[in-house]
């Protein structure tokens, strides 16, 4: 019977150890993950931080501004329950100050009563005690003299153990409200820490936001150009193509120039995008995807500087935004000779070629005719 009641002992001890081991790696293991979504947060503010918002795609700076508008609002929820911890924090310090001033009074209400005991005590050291009970004219009164005396040194043991008690609370109020003021100290530089890793975001945030911002307005108004100028466009390629009625052909070009590709072909925003954007640097070379003539070379107000190559056929490219043209209408270009450099002109938020296949007129997605 012992033997089974030692078992089951022991096997509940086990039981506990093992769950309050369960407990503390359950505790570890949150604050391991609540560190590495931290660290997640700041890879993520960092990287946007180093996002080059001209030369990114669309899909890389709307990402970008996505994960920076989770960050920022994770980091606001952190911030306020930083702050709400500083709060407790204090109102908990003030709470102990309360108690430890209050304990503090005591201390000198029983050190005052203990003072005037060990003055009383030493005025009458030795004299009046003795003195009052040899004038005691009978064993009765002894007695009750006596009884007196030991009652004015009990007091004086009362007192003494009284304010000892108090100063015993007030070391540990003392030593309580340290604590507290020590949890203030920190939870007031996590408190700053978080707000200023909030401002950090805030501002990558409010150069993300204002980049895609800048680049949507700018699709919506080449696209309004865009469609304006469209008329004209077709008239250009349609009295080019009378006067050129070879084969179609939409193999054999080249890349005008070598980029990260920014804006693709389609619908961006609510608006056609009619074209592929190259994100090549301020001045680089333009060169003819292919062998044309020049049909136009001039300003479009949505492409800016922009210069447009038949190719025969009904085969057409435009290249768009540059800052300077290097042809002239009716002009012949081999493949590969320099026509312009880019620019930013027309509604361009930055230095990029805006690329377009046109056949009969119509856009066409550039990259499938273009080297993989």
């Amino acid at each position: 019977m012992r033997t089974t009641r030692t078992r089951t002992l022991v096997a509940a001890f086990c039981a506990v150890v093992v769950l309050l081991q369960a407990a503390s790696a359950s505790a570890d293991s949150i604050s391991t993950l609540r560190k590495k979504q931290d660290a997640a947060r700041s890879r993520k503010v960092a990287a946007a931080a180093k996002l080059d918002a001209a030369r990114a795609s669309d899909q890389q700076l709307q990402s970008a501004v996505d994960n920076l508008n989770n960050a920022v609002h994770q980091q606001v929820a952190a911030t306020d329950a930083a702050q709400q911890a500083l709060d407790a924090a204090e109102v908990a310090a003030r709470q102990a100050q309360a108690q430890l001033d209050a304990t503090t009074a005591r201390v000198n209400q029983f050190r005052s009563v203990a003072v005037d005991s060990a003055i009383d005590a030493y005025t009458h050291a030795g004299g009046q005690t003795v003195t009052d009970l040899l004038r005691a004219k009978s064993l009765s009164e002894l007695s009750q003299r006596e009884m007196y005396v030991s009652t004015l040194l009990s007091n004086d043991r009362d007192a003494l153990d009284q304010l000892r008690g108090a100063l015993e609370d007030q070391s540990a109020q003392q030593a309580k409200l340290n604590k507290a003021r020590d949890v203030i100290k920190q939870r007031r530089k996590d408190a700053g820490d978080k707000l200023k890793a909030l401002a950090g975001q805030l501002k990558v945030q409010a150069q993300l936001q204002g980049a895609l911002n800048d680049r949507i307005a700018d699709y919506a108004a080449e696209a309004e150009a865009a469609a304006n100028e469209e008329g004209n466009i077709q008239k250009l390629l349609a009295a080019a193509q009378g006067a050129d009625t070879g084969p179609a052909s939409a193999a054999g070009l080249i890349w005008p120039c070598r980029g990260p590709l920014t804006s693709p072909f389609g619908m961006r925003w609510g608006r056609m995008h009619q074209g592929q954007d190259i994100a090549c640097g301020y001045g680089t070379a333009i060169h003819a995807a292919k062998a044309g003539t020049v049909v136009f070379a001039g300003q479009m107000s949505g492409y800016g500087n922009v210069v447009i190559v038949d190719h025969g056929g009904g085969f057409s490219t435009l290249y768009a935004h540059q800052s300077r043209m290097a042809v002239s209408q009716g002009q012949h270009v081999n493949q590969g000779d320099v026509i312009g450099y880019v620019g930013s002109t027309g509604h361009s938020t930055g230095p990029h070629l805006h690329f377009e296949t046109r056949f009969g007129g119509t856009p066409r997605n550039p990259i499938p005719y273009l080297p993989k």
